[in-house]
């Protein structure tokens, strides 16, 4: 089901429900989604030309064919992250392509690999295109996107079980696991990329991992800007769900009951459970009080003690 829906600034949020399937880390599978011609139409100062076609052998094919094995190479090569642009106007095409902070260069390169030849496929000569992935994303235009925030399209995503008990204490520490991974990634200046671990015993699930990445090209400022744009607060449609993700351009998280990244947690948030109660030693019984022996108050006696 799409929707769309106004959000506080003028631009329209386009938001697509998804249910997650439970895939390994590092599995390679079919798209997530793609939005083919109109991604950031909406957005200001942008152009609705980005909705149209480009024609077969015209100089923005050409340019794109040459952008895209460019993306691929120098993202493989240089961390996961790439935005090029060939050509002059009104034929130049800009691209940017990601890959999830935590895969190798081997499984980043086979992502964008078949990104590059899928986006071809799902956008037929369309001007504007981005294609999501576990691994990575991929996105090319005729207009320059790179280092904004002001994705106009979120594709949601959530897990279609939901938490049956201790709802309320499950989502609050799903927020504060966010929160600390967004100051994580925002403080990376590498990567702009952190993963994340809350325990608890209190809930149904002792652990909940999570994920958030911004686009390197964005300034610390810029990129936690960009995850509590999507963040906080969380979408209601998310309340009670195992797990969800957002996905937009520039940045997306995800969190979930099982890990589904590689390698160790860059946070870990301790255990939730309440502290006991300071041991207090029980009261002693207090002594009888002293009663001194009776004295018989009989002429000339004596009380001796022996």
């Amino acid at each position: 089901m799409l929707l769309s829906r106004s959000s506080s600034s003028p631009l329209f949020l386009l938001c697509l429900l998804f249910f997650i399937l439970h895939s390994p880390p590092g599995a390679t599978a079919d798209s997530l989604y793609q939005i083919c011609g109109n991604y950031g139409a909406y957005t200001t100062n942008r152009s609705h030309e980005t909705q149209g076609n480009y024609t077969a052998n015209s100089t923005y094919e050409t340019n794109l064919n040459l952008l895209l094995p460019d993306l691929v190479s120098n993202a493989s090569l240089f961390g996961g992250y790439s935005s090029v642009m060939i050509g002059q106007f009104p034929n130049q095409t800009y691209g940017l392509a990601l890959c999830r902070g935590d895969v190798n260069a081997s499984l980043c390169h086979s992502c964008l690999e078949t990104a590059s030849q899928d986006i071809l496929q799902l956008c037929p000569y369309k001007i504007e295109a981005i294609v999501w992935y576990d691994d990575c994303l991929l996105h090319y235009s005729n207009l320059w996107s790179l280092g904004t925030t002001g994705d106009s399209e979120e594709i949601l995503m959530y897990n279609i079980n939901n938490i049956t008990t201790d709802r309320p204490l499950f989502e609050k520490l799903v927020d504060e696991l966010l929160s600390a991974i967004t100051d994580r990634a925002a403080n990376n200046a590498t990567m702009r990329f952190a993963t994340g671990e809350v325990n608890s015993t209190e809930t149904e699930f002792p652990t909940i991992y999570g994920l958030v990445q911004c686009t390197p090209d964005l300034w610390s400022s810029a990129c936690r800007q960009c995850l509590q744009g999507i963040t906080d607060p969380q979408p209601s449609l998310f309340q009670g769900k195992q797990g969800a993700r957002v996905l937009g351009l520039h940045c997306n998280y995800r969190y979930e009951i099982y890990k589904f990244y590689v390698g160790e947690s860059m946070v870990k948030l301790g255990s939730r459970t309440p502290a006991p109660a300071p041991w207090v030693p029980p009261l002693a019984k207090p002594p009888a009080p002293w009663v001194p022996p009776p004295v018989n108050p009989g002429k000339g006696t004596k009380v001796a003690s022996c």
